[in-house]
Parts: C-alpha cells; structure tokens; sequence
C-alpha cells in the first residue's frame, strides 16, 4: 500500500525480500539492459550482442542505449570482455555475451 509517495505495507509476498523489492522498485526501479553494438570483422557487418553486468536505473536507460549506439568493437571480442565501463555513469559494464573471432 502507498501513502504519501511512501510504500507503508506490502502484500502477497511469501518471504522478506519481496518486501524489499517492492519498497526498492517504488523508489529506484533498476533494469537489466540488453542490446547490441556494431562490429565489423573480417569485412563482415556484425552486431554483437551485449549486457549489462548489473541492473541500472530505468531513469537512465534512454542515455544508456544512446551511449551504446554509438559504439563500435573490433575483433576478438570475448564473452564477458568490458565493452564500456561507466555506462552512463552508473557504475556498471556493458559486457559482451558472445565470443567472436
């Protein structure tokens, strides 16, 4: 229940994190982001697909995405390699999720 812009009590939550997610969600809702960034290889246009390492802001999710537009990788490119540190000053990795040589 909110009162006040405040959660007060949550309900149908079988265990205390429920309680917390709902409480967190109400204040700073935070996403996982997926996309993709463009590569070329070998003379071949590829995109590469990408994550955040942890969730971000959904305030910020719009500058984020225009960050990851305008990135371009080179090959080889690891799965898990740092594809942007910082991403739009959250704090968290944009890391690759494919292996490309």
């Amino acid at each position: 229940m909110i009162e006040n812009n405040e959660v007060v009590s949550v309900e149908g939550n079988n265990c205390p994190r429920g309680e917390k997610f709902a409480h967190k969600e109400w204040i700073n809702p935070e996403r996982m982001l997926t996309s993709t960034v463009y590569a070329v290889i070998n003379g071949k246009e590829l995109l590469i697909p990408v994550k955040s390492k942890e969730p971000i802001p959904r305030k910020i999710m719009t500058e984020a995405m225009e960050e990851i537009q305008e990135i371009e990788v080179t090959a080889p490119v690891k799965m898990g390699d740092i594809i942007k540190e910082n991403l739009a000053g959250s704090g968290v990795e944009l890391v690759a999720c494919k292996t490309v040589k």
